[in-house]
């Protein structure tokens, strides 16, 4: 509680002190100098108390958008959700061995590269609407009477029609960059899912061996790195669209 902090103050509870051996010294009994000190640090602790600024909150980190239901993204998603799933079923059922302590090893993995797929596919839908805010087709069409235009103005309009087309190049600039952003959300959405579906039927495989015996390390090792190749190109995708996005 505020107040009760307050008044274990250092400054309060000096405050107090000072103000009760004052009370004494001009020779109030020494119950009524006490209720003087008491007094000073209770007022104070009060005032204090109410006045001081409330700590900022920590500023809570941003929820990534939503996907669209419905949408490539979101199938892309529910996908590679699936394979998560098929994963985990796999590695719960694992004899212990070799095999069973490197799949128990890539679950943390395969959960982060799906949270990384459904960052980009709440990206992928933002993009989504984003583009449907630029008309293309409007856009090239008024870039087009803008230059036709541009080619028998007068001196007098001929700033503001250079103008309206730096404007009409801007969008159409943002389109591309959306557009371009979309596609590569996507693709490694598709990359990415496929991917966990491949690493999942690979685990399907090895856990089928009759026995650790018949698994080598080199071939428990390349599930790690197939499992390492998608987290990684995921992972930079993201990167790189949220530098292009920004």
């Amino acid at each position: 509680m505020r107040f009760v902090r307050e008044l274990a103050e250092p400054w309060g509870l000096l405050l107090a002190a000072t103000s009760a051996g004052a009370a004494w010294a001009v020779q109030l009994p020494t119950v009524a100098a006490l209720g003087v000190g008491v007094t000073v640090l209770a007022a104070r602790a009060g005032i204090a108390a109410v006045s001081r600024p409330k700590p900022e909150a920590e500023p809570e980190e941003k929820p990534p958008p939503d996907v669209e239901p419905g949408s490539p993204e979101a199938d892309w998603l529910r996908r590679a959700e699936a394979a998560a799933g098929g994963f985990q079923s796999i590695s719960d059922s694992l004899a212990a061995g070799p095999l069973a302590d490197r799949v128990a090893d890539m679950e943390p993995i395969v959960r982060e590269t799906v949270d990384t797929l459904r960052r980009l596919a709440g990206r992928t839908s933002a993009t989504g609407k984003a583009l449907a805010r630029v008309d293309a087709g409007a856009v090239a069409a008024e870039k087009a009477r803008l230059r036709k235009e541009l080619k028998t103005a007068d001196d007098d309009i001929r700033g503001d029609l250079l103008q309206s087309l730096e404007s009409v190049q801007a969008q159409e600039d943002v389109h591309t960059r959306l557009s371009s952003a979309q596609r590569k959300l996507l693709a490694q959405l598709r990359s990415g899912a496929l991917g966990l579906d491949g690493l999942v039927a690979r685990a399907a495989e090895l856990s089928a061996a009759t026995g650790d015996s018949l698994i080598d390390t080199r071939t428990i090792g390349e599930l790690s790195e197939q499992l390492e190749g998608i987290r990684r190109g995921v992972v930079e995708t993201e990167e790189a669209t949220r530098r292009s996005l920004t």
